[in-house]
């Protein structure tokens, strides 16, 4: 009997883990929706100021989740206690940092001119062009983008931990709970099948929307008048960016000894040696696992871009980092010790994870590729390699930089699959960030900052090169 009632009780939660996560990752990714869809309209009408515009839209979907979580932290205070304040402020926290990206997809996805242009002449006003032509067109872009936000969004283990103070569990919280804490394989195996399963639920659901990435990056000429509500949205999203930057920045300057202070204090390991390396070697790792996670990511998703893989290829974000951490270090006992018993085994299970992102990036841009232009090539004589260097490469060479830029920021921020892998001498920035803020005291508090600030200063450099790509002059969205 005490058997059974234990598993009725674990079935229980696991149900209560699951509802909660598809909950948590639904609402993300429909406010989400709200708030980007008009902002990419007014985006899209923006001649002076959009690369700026776009940066700061895309800053917080660049940042590490749980420094995002620690940012909100302050606004809600001790209502975080309340589980549904805390799922309404996780809820708010992926919304802020999808946005951008929503609107990012929104301005890329605009119907062409000509089709706007025609429902205009036969008496269609801009209302009826938007519900009858654009939407139904920007559907399979906006859903896709909405399946990459509920995948994320259901996966967010650093932003849960940080933000939820306990009051939240989730699918991925039960994971590391299980299978750290509590060394309970089986339900962490129970728990992994539950994120699975919805996983496949949010893919059927796209699919039925007939979600496809749309090209990101091109060059296009800005709509004539711009759309207000898009505009109030937009600031209001901006200035809430502009706060969180500012609160991270002013209290790397106010707390411990100071900036000066705490920027030297990076050298050393925090307040009464609580870290096992300091902030700069931590610095050093991230970097090392991201040139290597960087580089087999892009290769995957250029190799993958090429094969008819479909929505499939995306199926990785849906899986916790958690899970691939925790399947990688049970698994690691199989593999050659040169890769378990080394670094190397992280930034190879960061790559399954960031291979979606550039094939989200890449693949759009390589299947609008002028035939054309490629047949010629091949007629002339080109080969596979001579075809990649001299056609390919070239052309597509701004979506490469951004997939590479982007997969960067993924790898320096990630947080889950690292709290398995990563340990003693070769911690992660992340890592060490969140061990400095989960400890009092002012110096270490001043360190975490800093190194945030640092981290923020290089999403900035990041978004600033992305939002100098420009989109498809073809395409336009009606006025009003």
């Amino acid at each position: 009997m005490t058997g059974s009632s234990s598993g009725l009780r674990c079935s229980l939660a696991s149900g209560e883990l699951f509802v909660t996560t598809a909950l948590i990752a639904t609402m993300s990714a429909v406010v989400a929706l709200l708030l980007g869809y008009p902002v990419g309209l007014w985006l899209a009408s923006v001649r002076r100021g959009r690369k700026l515009a776009t940066s700061v839209l895309l800053l917080p979907f660049l940042l590490p989740a749980f420094l995002i979580g620690l940012a909100f932290r302050p606004v809600f205070g001790p209502w975080l206690d309340d589980s549904r304040v805390g799922i309404a402020a996780v809820v708010c926290a992926h919304a802020l940092m999808n946005a951008g990206f929503i609107a990012v997809v929104t301005a890329a996805s605009l119907v062409p001119r000509d089709q706007v242009e025609a429902a205009l002449l036969d008496g269609a006003s801009a209302g009826q062009t938007r519900r009858f032509i654009e939407i139904p067109q920007q559907l399979p872009a906006l859903s896709a983008a909405a399946l990459l936000v509920a995948l994320y969004s259901a996966t967010s283990f650093g932003l849960v931990i940080s933000l939820g103070q306990g009051a939240i569990n989730t699918l991925e919280t039960g994971i590391a709970t299980a299978a750290l804490q509590l060394l309970d394989l089986p339900t962490a195996a129970l728990l992994a099948g539950l994120q699975s399963l919805l996983t496949l639920g949010f893919f059927l659901i796209s699919r039925r929307l007939g979600a496809t990435p749309t090209v990101l990056f091109g060059d296009v000429e800005p709509v004539a008048r711009r759309f207000v509500p898009g505009m109030v949205v937009g600031g209001v999203v901006i200035a809430a960016v502009v706060w969180l930057v500012a609160g991270v920045v002013q209290r790397a300057i106010s707390a411990g000894p100071g900036l000066w202070g705490n920027i030297a204090n990076l050298a050393g390991r925090g307040s009464r040696d609580i870290l096992n390396l300091s902030v700069i070697d931590a610095l050093g790792n991230s970097l090392r696992n991201t040139l290597v996670a960087v580089a087999i990511s892009l290769a995957l998703a250029w190799w993958l871009s090429a094969k008819r893989v479909g929505l499939a290829v995306l199926a990785p974000i849906g899986i916790s980092p958690v899970v691939i951490g925790l399947g990688a270090l049970v698994l690691s006992g199989y593999l050659p010790s040169a890769i378990s018993g080394s670094w190397l085994l992280l930034p190879l299970v960061q790559s399954i994870f960031l291979t979606p992102l550039a094939f989200h990036i890449i693949a759009p841009a390589r299947r609008s590729l002028s035939r054309d232009l490629v047949d010629a090539a091949r007629l002339d004589g080109a080969n596979s390699g001579q075809l990649f260097t001299h056609v390919e490469l070239p052309t597509l060479q701004r979506p490469l930089i951004a997939a590479a830029a982007l997969v960067s920021l993924g790898s320096l921020g990630e947080f889950g699959a690292a709290t398995f892998l990563a340990y003693g001498s070769d911690q992660t920035l992340p890592l060490v960030m969140f061990r400095l803020m989960s400890r009092p005291g002012s110096e270490n508090v001043g360190m975490a900052m800093v190194a945030a600030t640092l981290f923020i200063a290089l999403a900035v450099a990041v978004v600033w090169l992305i939002s100098s790509v420009g989109r498809h002059p073809d395409r336009v969205r009606a006025d009003g």
